[in-house]
């Protein structure tokens, strides 16, 4: 016969739990799953893999928490799941039962009086538990707040009043696993499972994935509406006095995708100014301060890859987050505020997003004007040599990267600058950009005038030709 567990067994048994999974925590941050060595030279993107990345959601459809995406995370690298669906053993059964019609019948394979047989629960996830008692007693949270108003925790105590707090595991696992027993009314409310088998046949050239990083990270960028500038030098940072992102100019970094990808995590520091989030920006370098924010801000970005449809973790996040979780090792728990305060961030960057995309879906359709100022119409040749130009000059001048793989139509002069036009968009240049552009413009349009005038030469050569031998067959 079993002893019964004695309350000192059950609270050991408690902080062994909480021990384990703070333990699971710092080793994801101290050593990412799934990330492949990052380079020294370059963050390497990757686009378009069969097993979405996308922020785990529950039975419900609700996203986890901070915590738990990180757990879960690493349990789908870990049992290679392609589509982060999580569900209980009990929520799966009860929904089979409901739809138990719909099973296939008895075989040597299936039995549908045991639908989940054979099923592992492979995925850990925890739940926060607080308990409030009055002399021993379990009361209700409101009670006990009404009670211990304005009271210090020693008052608490010696009244009798005690509040604990504590973290439950419980066990989850992918339901793709049973997705062919599940009702097409469950699959098609979850948007993750059409987004995963387009993914298994989607094909994109490099070309088109920088154009598509670019373009998405650009437009994070315009919702949360903190200037970049970029300066000459060998840093990068977000100055929260005067609220901007400082950045070494694009020629420093060896591909568009690295220089976006910092924007990203200054951007999520960014979300910490008082009229934001209003963290302690403010800390000493190598402080544990100065560490919680550098966590918060690359788990954060980390987050927003997973959020933003079409936009990967990065390689680079394992290294960066391996060297800044060290400082983490005595002070596991503090991983738990980490994950939640990134969360809090990412949620404000997405929020914003969101704004952003409503405000451009309800904005004028975009066309291109009636009249430009500059008209442009090349042979294909030609257009493909302005397109490897645009390129190669993009590596000096950032707001040349919209342009990359775009088919300019023309321009019209602004203040300080040309407005240019392609059959997608219009990029507003100014400065050396503007410049540049306009005389590599002005340079294709005088060739493309003279091969016109040539042509057009040709045909008055070949008219009296024809006007002679039209003559004489007359005269025949």
């Amino acid at each position: 016969m079993k002893k019964p567990r004695t309350s000192a067994g059950r609270t050991t048994a408690k902080i062994d739990q909480q021990s384990q999974i703070l333990d699971r925590l710092f080793d994801y941050f101290s050593k990412p799953k799934g990330e492949k060595p990052s380079s020294d030279s370059d963050i390497d993107v990757s686009f378009y893999r069969s097993a979405l990345n996308k922020l785990p959601v529950n039975h419900h459809n609700n996203e986890y928490n901070g915590v738990n995406i990180i757990m879960l995370l690493q349990a789908q690298v870990d049992h290679a799941t392609k589509v982060p669906i999580y569900s209980t053993f009990k929520q799966a059964t009860d929904l089979l039962e409901q739809h138990k019609d719909q099973l296939p019948p008895k075989s040597d394979i299936f039995d549908p009086s045991k639908p989940l047989k054979g099923i592992t629960l492979d995925a850990q996830v925890i739940k926060y538990l607080e308990t409030y008692k009055k002399d021993g007693k379990a009361i209700s949270k409101s009670i006990f707040e009404k009670k211990t108003e304005g009271m210090s925790f020693t008052e608490m105590r010696e009244k009798g009043y005690q509040k604990r707090k504590g973290l439950k595991p419980y066990r989850v696992f992918p339901i793709e696993k049973i997705k062919k027993l599940l009702p097409q009314s469950f699959i098609e409310e979850r948007e993750y499972f059409a987004q995963q088998e387009e993914l298994e046949n989607k094909v994109m050239s490099p070309e088109m994935e920088d154009l598509a990083f670019v373009e998405k990270v650009q437009v994070i960028i315009d919702a949360m509406g903190v200037p970049v500038i970029e300066k000459n030098q060998d840093r990068a940072f977000y100055s929260p006095k005067d609220d901007c992102i400082t950045i070494p100019p694009r020629k420093k970094f060896i591909s568009d995708k690295a220089y976006y990808a910092i924007i990203l995590h200054e951007l999520s520091h960014s979300t910490g100014h008082p009229s934001r989030l209003d963290r302690k920006l403010s800390n000493p370098f190598n402080s544990i301060g100065y560490a919680t924010e550098e966590l918060i801000a690359e788990t954060s970005t980390m987050f927003l890859c997973l959020d933003e449809e079409g936009l990967q973790t990065f390689n680079s996040h394992a290294k960066y987050l391996e060297g800044w979780a060290s400082n983490f090792k005595d002070k596991k728990k503090a991983l738990l505020s980490i994950c939640k305060q990134a969360r809090s961030a990412q949620e404000y960057i997405s929020h914003k997003v969101l704004k952003h995309k409503l405000d451009l879906s309800i904005a004028p359709v975009y066309k291109v004007p009636d009249k430009l100022d500059f008209e442009l119409k090349l042979e294909d040749k030609h257009a493909d040599g302005l397109g490897e130009y645009i390129i190669k000059s993009a590596k000096n001048f950032t707001s040349l990267i919209p342009l990359k793989n775009q088919k300019i139509i023309g321009y019209n002069e602004i203040k300080g600058g040309i407005d240019v036009f392609t059959p997608d968009k219009k990029v507003s240049l100014t400065g050396s950009a503007s410049s540049l552009v306009r005389k590599e413009l002005d340079n294709l349009k005088l060739l493309q005038s003279i091969i016109l005038d040539v042509s057009d030469d040709n045909d008055d050569e070949e008219k009296p030709t024809k006007n002679k031998l039209k003559s004489s067959r007359l005269s025949m």
